[in-house]
Formats: structure tokens, C-alpha cells, sequence
């Protein structure tokens, strides 16, 4: 599968996205029950992961209604990139389904606000050999540090792996991230408290628009 494989990277690059990396479902043996690959599709025998770059200038800037129509394309982008490279897999006779880079998602815990994809972008990525996972649970890569964004895609296709990334990209006696949050949202091991990043991640304005306003942890890692 080494000639598809080349196909969906040279698709995938025509259609803009910066990274690309794939896993063997062997590698997916810690996923939670119900979120791993084959439990989304059963005959699943790879996961794509594509990654598009994020500007820093948006992070940098004051606009809150620019990050949020820039968040807006980027997933826009990274959804129609992965509808290409699955009617691109289809077209070689093998099955493939891609994975919403955002919203929507089924598994939703009101009362802690935790929202779960059906498959972890960020942590298919580290099993793609993309990057590792920072503090701020944001997935930090060689390339372009956390100013990513995921998407990824599971096929039937059994495509060579990638090699997964070993160097320490998120310095341990960091804690840049921890200590910006103004919500305590970020803990010591990594794990990110869902309910109360919600408190500051977003606003709602007086014309009922939803805005990102928050994104200090990512603004600051210095990887």
C-alpha cells in the first residue's frame, strides 16, 4: 500500500494541509472503550491524521471575531481534505470514514461539561508520529509547535505507519501554560478540566454570536 499511501499525502498536500501522518490500529490499544477505531468502524486497519497550521498572528492580535472565523475555515479546510482523501481511498476499493475536525459529537456529560469526539484527533496524531501531547493537552509538533489543528480519518487500507516521535517537545519544568490560565482549568498531569476552560473559552455576544475568547495557553508555549 506504499503507492497509496503516496497518493494520500500528495492529495492531502494539494489540498493544504502541512502535516500528515498514519497509525497502524495496533497502536490504538489504551483507547477508551467505544472510542477506539474499529469501534467506529469495524473493519478499520489505519488512521490518517492531517494537520493544517494555525497563524500566531491570531493569537497575538485583539480580534476575537477573527480567531473565531479563522477556526471556522480551518476546520472547514481540514473536513474537506478528509472527504478527498476518503472518496480517494473508496476509489481503490477500500472503506473509509472520516472523523468531523470539530463539532458535532455524540458523547456529552452535562453536568462536567466533557465533551468526546468518537476519535481523538490529538492522541491519533501522537500514534501518527505527528508530535507529543503538551501540558495544555494541545498536541505540540516539530514543525510548528501546538499551532495545529487535526483531523483525521480511519480506513480499511492497510497503510505503512509512521515512526512516533520520542524527543521531549514539551519541556518538564515548563509550566507556562498551568500558571497563564485564568481558570485553574489545567492541571499537573496534563489533564485539562473541561468545565471550567468552558468558563473562559468562549463568550456570547449582545447579537447572540458565539466567540472564542481564550486561547492563553496556547499563545504561550514555547515549543
Amino acid at each position: 500500500m506504499d503507492h497509496l499511501k503516496s497518493k494520500i499525502r500528495k492529495l492531502s498536500k494539494n489540498k493544504g494541509m502541512d502535516l500528515i501522518g498514519i497509525a497502524p490500529v495496533e497502536r490504538f490499544q489504551d483507547a477508551p472503550e467505544g472510542f477506539h477505531p474499529r469501534d467506529i468502524l469495524p473493519e478499520a486497519t489505519s488512521v490518517i491524521v492531517l494537520a493544517k497550521y494555525f497563524p500566531f498572528g491570531l493569537l497575538q492580535g485583539k480580534s476575537k471575531s477573527a480567531v473565531t472565523r479563522a477556526h471556522e475555515t480551518v476546520f472547514a479546510l481540514l473536513d474537506q481534505a478528509a472527504f478527498e482523501v476518503a472518496v480517494l481511498i473508496e476509489k481503490q476499493g477500500k472503506l473509509a470514514l472520516p472523523i468531523p475536525a470539530d463539532t458535532p459529537y455524540e458523547s456529552w456529560d452535562a453536568e462536567n461539561k466533557h465533551g468526546r469526539a468518537d476519535l481523538s484527533h490529538k492522541h491519533a496524531a501522537v500514534l501518527a508520529g505527528l508530535g507529543v501531547l503538551g501540558k495544555n493537552s494541545l498536541l505540540i509538533t516539530p514543525e510548528y509547535g501546538n499551532l495545529v489543528n487535526l483531523v483525521s480519518i480511519i480506513t480499511s487500507a492497510e497503510l505503512p505507519g509512521d515512526p512516533i516521535i520520542t524527543q521531549e517537545l514539551c519541556l518538564p519544568k515548563c509550566r507556562q501554560c498551568i500558571n497563564i490560565c485564568p481558570v485553574n482549568a489545567i492541571q499537573e498531569n496534563g489533564i485539562v478540566i473541561q468545565k471550567e476552560c468552558r468558563k473562559a473559552h468562549s463568550i456570547t455576544t449582545l447579537k447572540n454570536y458565539h466567540l472564542f475568547s481564550c486561547w492563553l495557553c496556547r499563545k504561550v508555549c514555547p515549543a
